[in-house]
């Protein structure tokens, strides 16, 4: 273990062909749809086909066109619904930070995934079709 110390205030950050960082400060956090560890991870996965984008390499039976529609889909009404609430002063019920592009939708969206998955279902089933497809996971019928 190699345990680096910076200034710059991050929870984590996923390095293209390199390591994780991720704040223990921020793991200690994890619970209510906030996971660190799982949202890097995400991006980790993301990156074994190239750039972080939302599309990770897909298993057999899984459609990159599906995924992306699917995925497109999903970002463009959270992003829509992020601007109606900000408008009203309201907030969202996932982080803000799924509409910067779609590979933060794809990694906010695995925590969700798997620290609350009623509420992804209930706002993009599809989606969360597809992240149990991916996962090989349906967090909502696994036994732990």
């Amino acid at each position: 273990g190699i345990i680096h110390e910076y200034d710059e205030v991050a929870s984590g950050e996923a390095w293209g062909g390199g390591p994780l960082l991720i704040s223990w400060r921020d793991v200690q956090m994890a619970g209510t749809g906030y996971n660190v560890v799982i949202h890097e991870f995400a991006h980790k996965l993301d990156m074994i086909n190239g750039e972080a984008d939302g599309v990770p390499p897909l298993p057999p039976g899984l459609s990159r066109d599906h995924w992306e529609r699917t995925l497109l889909v999903a970002y463009d009404d959270f992003a829509e619904k992020l601007d109606a609430a900000d408008l009203a002063g309201e907030e969202t019920e996932f982080d803000p930070y799924a509409a910067e592009s779609p590979a933060e939708f794809f990694a906010v969206m695995s925590e969700e995934f798997f620290e609350m998955p009623h509420r992804l279902k209930a706002q993009y089933p599809e989606f969360y079709e597809l992240l149990a497809s991916f996962y090989r996971l349906d967090p909502l019928t696994s036994k732990p």
